[in-house]
């Protein structure tokens, strides 16, 4: 199967979608990192970072689908 590549500019929702997805990564690697190094953070700080990440990928893959 030939790969396919975009020529071209972007746009606005494939930016965004982007920046979503990117942001919902970053949180899921500096959490745990901050975690290990200052073990006092609450659970529900926690709790609220992961699923706030998730929600981010996951409106990040949505927009992203929906482009023209």
């Amino acid at each position: 199967m030939p790969i396919q590549v975009e020529i071209g500019p972007k746009s606005k929702g494939e930016m965004l979608g982007e920046f979503c997805r990117e942001l919902a990564v970053l949180i899921l690697v500096f959490v745990p990192l901050e975690l290990y190094r200052a073990p006092q953070i609450s659970s529900w700080v926690i709790k609220v970072a992961i699923l706030g990440s998730i929600a981010l990928l996951a409106l990040g893959i949505g927009i992203e689908r929906m482009r023209d």
